[in-house]
C-alpha cells in the first residue's frame, strides 16, 4: 500500500491517524501544508485535516480513516471483538474528538495563548506570509472556539472543567493499561491525540493539568510505546 497523510501532527486528529498507522506498522508519507491554501487543495470537501490517500483513494475524517485502515490491515484490530466493549471504545473515541477537543481549543485561543498558537501553526510558512496570516488564523480558528461556546467560558471555569474531564479519564481507565482493554483501540488513539495537543508549550494550563496526573502521564507513555515511540 502507498499511503500519504496530508496534515500536521499539531492536529490531534492527524496524530490519532499517524499513531494508528504506526500501531499497524504501515509505512506512510506525511505531507504538511505550509499554508491554509495547501490544505484546501488536499481536501476541497471540508478543508480539514487529516486527509489520507491510500493507493489513490482519498479518505477524510480521522474516524473514517481508521475504520478503512482496519479493513485494509486487520492486525492489530482497533476495536474489541466483544460488541459491548467495542461500543464503549467507539463512544470514547467520539467523546474525545467532539468534546474533549474543544477544551484544549478554547485554551489555545485565549488572548494569552492565541498568538503563540497561530505562530506554531504557521511555523513552516515564509516569514513575510506568516506576518500576514497570524492575525487571520487567530481570528478565524480562534473564532470557532467562541462559536462552539467553550471559548466564551471564563478561564477559571475552563480550568476547573478541564480538570474534571481529566479526572473522568482517570476513572474510566481504572487499573487497565488502555481504555476498555489490554491493547490500544480507537479510543486510545483519540484520547492520546487530544492529550498530546494539551501537553504543549503554547497552553501551559493544559500541560500543567495533565502532568499533575501521574496516571495519565504513564498512560501516554504506554500508548507512545505501543505506537512507535
Amino acid at each position: 500500500m502507498t499511503i500519504k497523510v496530508y496534515g500536521t501532527r499539531l492536529s490531534p486528529f492527524v496524530e490519532k491517524v499517524v499513531r494508528g498507522l504506526q500501531l499497524k506498522k504501515l509505512d506512510y508519507q506525511l505531507i504538511e501544508p505550509k499554508t491554509p491554501m495547501d490544505l484546501a487543495k488536499a481536501n476541497p470537501t471540508t478543508g480539514k485535516m487529516p486527509v489520507v490517500e491510500i493507493d489513490g483513494e482519498r479518505i477524510y475524517d480521522s474516524t473514517f480513516i481508521l475504520r478503512r485502515l482496519d479493513e485494509l490491515e486487520p492486525n492489530p484490530p482497533l476495536l474489541s471483538d466483544d460488541a459491548m466493549t467495542a461500543a464503549n471504545q467507539r463512544q470514547l473515541e467520539d467523546w474525545a474528538d467532539e468534546a474533549l477537543y474543544w477544551y484544549t481549543m478554547a485554551f489555545r485561543w485565549t488572548e494569552r495563548n492565541g498568538r503563540r498558537t497561530a505562530n506554531q501553526i504557521l511555523a513552516s510558512a515564509p516569514a513575510i506570509l506568516r506576518t500576514l496570516l497570524v492575525p487571520l488564523v487567530k481570528r478565524k480558528i480562534g473564532g470557532m472556539a467562541k462559536a462552539q461556546g467553550m471559548g466564551r467560558l471564563p478561564e477559571d471555569v475552563l480550568e476547573r472543567e478541564y480538570a474534571g474531564r481529566l479526572e473522568d479519564l482517570e476513572r474510566l481507565l481504572g487499573n487497565r493499561d488502555f481504555f476498555y482493554g489490554d491493547r490500544p483501540s480507537v479510543a486510545d488513539l483519540a484520547v492520546y491525540g487530544q492529550l498530546s495537543m494539551g501537553d504543549n508549550d503554547v497552553t501551559p494550563e493544559t500541560r500543567q493539568a495533565i502532568r499533575a496526573r501521574p496516571k495519565l502521564v504513564e498512560y501516554l507513555k504506554r500508548v507512545e510505546q505501543a505506537t512507535g515511540g
